[in-house]
């Protein structure tokens, strides 16, 4: 059985999706609802789904952003755009992200139902090929597997704390992401997150948001700057959006976090 998130900031929208559709006649299981990509991206980081239906015009971050971060992560999930707006833009954007499926609202039962047969059929084939190859290189592995650890630990140490450094340093930038520093470091994506989380138990994504963070409630502390000011200052376009995961993470917003710590 597959695993299926639905994100809408409309709430009612989500629940008729989850209702109308016999999920387990289309070997899926709907694992997690969210209303803005914010906490559906946090909400997939643990749930890991196979498919990802998701709106385009949400609050904090958007579809077609969280859909970019998420794939980041994890490359293998498909997604499936639902939007109201019937824009070039935005199926060119959807294209780029090798997205499975861009579908416009409303959207009846039917033509969902269909496209998850169609999805099923796919993640099946993908499934097998994927099997057959593990099977082919466990061999390969196991016989190499001595050498590897005399040297991949060395390397991987390495390669992650360049990652760090690069990430103290760059951490006030707005577009600082997995793709950028793999650029840099010359390796896919797919393995420099599976290595960054192995090495550091955290996500890109979380270990960026908590130094973020940290540095937001020193300056909260230490200086007389606007919230709005430090928002730009940790790496945040969006004042609202940088207070949203200031209070995500601490629970009370950064000027009564301030008013608190007496500044």
């Amino acid at each position: 059985m597959y695993n299926v998130m639905l994100v809408d900031d409309e709430e009612e929208v989500r629940i008729a999706i989850e209702k109308k559709i016999n999920w387990s006649e289309l070997d899926f299981n709907v694992v997690g609802s969210a209303g803005n990509g914010f906490d559906a991206l946090e909400m997939a980081l643990k749930s890991h789904p196979d498919v990802v239906l998701t709106d385009i015009n949400m609050p904090f971050m958007n579809g077609l952003q969280f859909s970019k971060q998420l794939k980041a992560e994890l490359p293998d999930t498909k997604f499936v755009i639902l939007s109201g707006y019937d824009e070039f833009e935005y199926a060119k954007e959807a294209i780029e992200l090798s997205v499975e499926e861009y579908i416009l609202k409303p959207v009846n039962s039917d033509e969902l139902y269909q496209l998850f047969s169609r999805l099923k059929v796919r993640l099946d084939d993908e499934s097998e090929k994927r099997r057959n190859l593990e099977n082919l290189q466990r061999y390969y592995q196991e016989s190499i597997k001595f050498f590897n650890d005399q040297t991949s630990d060395s390397n991987a140490y390495d390669l992650v704390e360049k990652a760090r450094d690069y990430i103290l340093e760059h951490f006030n930038e707005g577009d600082l992401s997995v793709d950028r520093i793999c650029s840099i470091l010359n390796v896919t994506p797919n393995y420099f997150s599976t290595l960054f989380r192995k090495k550091t138990g955290d996500t890109f994504i979380a270990y960026l948001t908590n130094l973020r963070m940290e540095k937001a409630k020193w300056l909260l502390e230490n200086t007389d700057e606007k919230a709005y000011m430090i928002a730009g200052m940790v790496g945040y376009d969006e004042p609202n959006y940088f207070s949203y995961v200031f209070k995500k993470a601490y629970g009370i917003s950064p000027s009564k976090y301030r008013q608190q710590r007496g500044n």
